[in-house]
């Protein structure tokens, strides 16, 4: 069944896949978003995002990404890391591709020497480069460390030629701050926290209006509901709201009452907060 169509919605609310086109502005990610693009905008060397999981980090990495795209001055890249314990070679092949190079029969000597020539090359031609890097969490081996601390020593002219950001789950600060150099090289730390009970309410009506809601479809009660069951993490928030949108319209229900949150969220197994 389409819920789209009975609720009034040009498209789907509340997709699993992280999209920069609906981007929440509340003071949490917003605040992560102003410091991590100060990093950005000052030339400075390395940026820190981190969060629990399903908080938002990759959705305000992809707002990042975006954005730069938008903007003559900028070269952005983003790497997004899905398994940990893969060597500096791999890192830096990865890399270069990003970067529109071909390195499978390099070395990595001459890999790194290419990198750094191709950084050389956007920096005279007038383009910042910013590498953002998803997932950072799983990098484990203190040899990719040095790999980017590498690329943050890179000056020419006293100018930096690259600023990188990291995005992980917490534990990745534990995994790098014994590298006494490469922490000091960092700018900024951002903590990504769940939503509150009022952000969480905003953050649903939000993304209705951006697909295309013109006026209220869940009650206050149920944002309340939501709450509880979700602890303010947006993907959980997602996944209940998706599913309590499509028991509405099963039910023919133009508003989502609590009796259809608490349905759904007791079908998909969530604990709800005391």
């Amino acid at each position: 069944m389409n819920y789209e169509a009975f609720y009034g919605l040009d498209k789907e609310p509340f997709s699993d896949i992280p999209d920069p086109d609906f981007f929440y502005s509340g003071p949490e990610h917003t605040r992560a978003l102003v410091k991590l693009l100060h990093v950005i905008k000052k030339n400075r060397a390395l940026g820190l995002l981190t969060g629990g999981i399903g908080c938002g980090k990759t959705t305000i990495i992809r707002r990042i990404f975006a954005g730069l795209g938008e903007e003559e001055e900028y070269s952005g890249s983003l790497m997004t890391l899905t398994q940990p314990d893969f060597s500096a070679l791999w890192f830096n092949k990865k890399l270069g591709e990003l970067l529109g190079l071909k390195l499978d029969s390099r070395g990595r000597t001459e890999m790194k020497l290419d990198l750094i020539g191709e950084l050389q090359r956007r920096y005279k031609a007038n383009k910042k480069s910013v590498i953002l890097i998803d997932e950072a969490n799983n990098i484990t081996n203190p040899e990719v460390i040095e790999e980017i601390r590498g690329l943050l020593n890179l000056e020419l002219e006293g100018y930096r030629l690259v600023t990188v950001i990291l995005s992980g789950m917490g534990d990745m600060y534990k995994k790098i701050k014994n590298n006494v150099s490469f922490r000091q090289r960092i700018s900024a730390i951002v903590s990504l926290p769940p939503l509150t009970i009022g952000s969480t309410r905003d953050y649903i009506n939000y993304r209705l209006e951006q697909a295309g809601a013109t006026g209220r479809i869940f009650s206050d009660e149920a944002n309340k509901m939501i709450y509880d069951f979700t602890s303010g993490v947006p993907r959980v928030i997602n996944v209940i709201c998706d599913n309590a949108l499509l028991e509405g319209a099963l039910l023919k229900k133009k508003m989502i009452e609590e009796s259809i949150i608490k349905r759904v969220g007791e079908e998909l197994m969530l604990n709800r907060s005391e």
